[in-house]
């Protein structure tokens, strides 16, 4: 190929590379609007990069700008920083001044706020113990404000911790009335008008209240105590005559949880089980046993001295019995035989005196025995608990151990009387039966011996 057209050539395919780019569909038709399109493509072109270089101008700008504005900021919040800082230093010598003055001037006060500290710490339990607190209840937020060290006390609080201090003082002394939700004994809540004597006792419609100070409420007791009649409360609460009597606990409730908590004579009885119904039951029909015998070695008693001293023998008793077998002439002519029948005589009335002695006998030698058993069941069920519970918690062994002293008690307190009886009726008895020898031995020897003579 010739160089020469080859060159001709080249720029042909330069052309036609340029407008390839516009429009491949439209192809020019001769050279010469092949050259206007190449011209015109590169005009379009370096339009378009004239564009671009004058966005790339205005973006550097617009950042030179912020850069600038940036930096600015920074300048300006260096300065701030500075004078805050100089501002902070300055506060902190004119706070170091001000704690120095406020010592200074408040040397006096700090005497003031300590002593009103320790006042309120005082304070806090007794107001809190009083039954005052159940009609007062808000007493307590000012001791415990007062009471801590956090706090600086105002001239109004100082004014009411001493009207608070002279209130308790004024209100132990006064009996009042209000009207106040209390727990009643099923554990239900009830707004009731209470009547609050000085700070001892408390009384609602004729029952006795107990002051609860970790709550502030008023808590009916369980049972009221005995001794005590509902209605002498009722007319002093309200006020039928000018002077009442009514029973106080100068305890403040004490004596009365007490009272409460001991158990009656019917919950003692039911803590010694079956066993103690067992020996309450021995002990009853021993106590008739025991007075049945004693009227009858009364009666047999008194029905001797009659005997002796009335002179007759139509009478049924041993005495007036053994004086017809001595006058008897059958029994005279036979020693044997009168002595035979006046010692019958003199057993059967000793029977009669001793009869039912043995069974008291037994039931007072039983009942110890008895209680001894409930002693032993009792500490069975006592070591039964702490097998399974261990012994941390006593409330969980007072049953068994309740039952053991409960028998024990009842025992003793069966066999001690029974005993007396059993003695002395046992000595009356004897003494009878005695004095029933000496008489018979007294009428054999003298009919004897007047049967002697008359055989002479």
């Amino acid at each position: 190929m010739d160089p020469g057209d080859t060159l001709m050539r080249l720029p042909l395919i330069v052309l036609l590379a340029g407008v390839a780019s516009q429009s491949i569909a439209q192809a020019p038709e001769s050279l010469s609007e092949l050259v206007d399109a190449v011209r015109e493509g590169s005009s379009v072109r370096r339009a378009e990069l004239a564009e671009r270089e004058r966005q790339f101008i205005e973006a550097r700008n617009e950042r030179a700008a912020l850069l600038s504005d940036a930096r600015r900021k920074r300048e300006q919040a260096e300065a701030e920083a500075d004078r805050l800082r100089i501002e902070y230093e300055n506060g902190e010598a004119d706070l170091a001044d001000l704690e120095d003055q406020l010592d200074e001037r408040s040397g006096d006060l700090q005497e003031v706020f300590t002593v009103v500290n320790q006042v309120a710490t005082d304070v806090e339990p007794i107001v809190q113990n009083s039954m005052v607190s159940a009609q007062f209840t808000e007493r307590m937020a000012l001791l415990e404000k007062l009471g801590s060290k956090d706090s600086i006390p105002t001239a109004i609080d100082l004014r009411n911790l001493w009207l608070l201090l002279l209130g308790e003082m004024n209100e132990s002394g006064r009996v009042a009335r209000f009207e106040v939700p209390i727990i009643t004994a099923r554990g239900e809540e009830e707004t009731r008008r209470v009547t609050r004597i000085g700070t001892f006792t408390a009384l609602a419609d004729g029952e006795y209240l107990r002051f609860l100070p970790e709550s502030g409420r008023l808590l009916a007791l369980a049972r009221q105590p005995g001794g005590i009649a509902v209605g002498d409360i009722r007319a002093f609460e309200q006020a039928d005559t000018a002077l009442t009597a009514v029973a106080l606990d100068p305890s403040r409730g004490a004596i009365l949880s007490l009272i409460v908590q001991t158990p009656e004579l019917r919950e003692r009885v039911e803590q010694g089980g079956i066993i103690g119904y067992i020996i309450i039951a021995l002990g009853v029909i021993g106590l008739a046993l025991g007075i049945q015998r004693l009227l009858h070695v009364g009666l047999a008693s008194r029905r001797a001295r009659r005997a002796l001293t009335e002179d007759t023998t139509d009478g049924q008793h041993a005495i007036n019995r053994l004086q017809r077998i001595a006058r008897d002439p059958d029994f005279l002519a036979d020693a044997e035989a009168m002595s035979a029948k006046m010692d019958e005589v003199v057993t059967s009335a000793a029977q009669g005196l001793t009869r039912g002695l043995p069974t008291l006998a037994i039931f007072a030698a039983v009942s110890p025995l008895l209680g001894l058993l409930g002693t032993v069941t009792g500490m069975i069920e006592t070591f039964q608990v702490i097998t399974l519970f261990g012994a941390g918690d006593p409330r969980l062994m007072s049953g068994g151990i309740s039952q053991a002293l409960i028998t024990t008690q009842l025992g003793l307190a069966v066999a001690i009387p029974l005993l007396l009886i059993h003695s002395f009726v046992q000595s009356r008895a004897n003494g009878l039966i005695t004095r029933l020898d000496e008489i018979a031995a007294d009428l054999f020897a003298t009919g004897r011996a007047g049967d002697v003579a008359h055989a002479g």
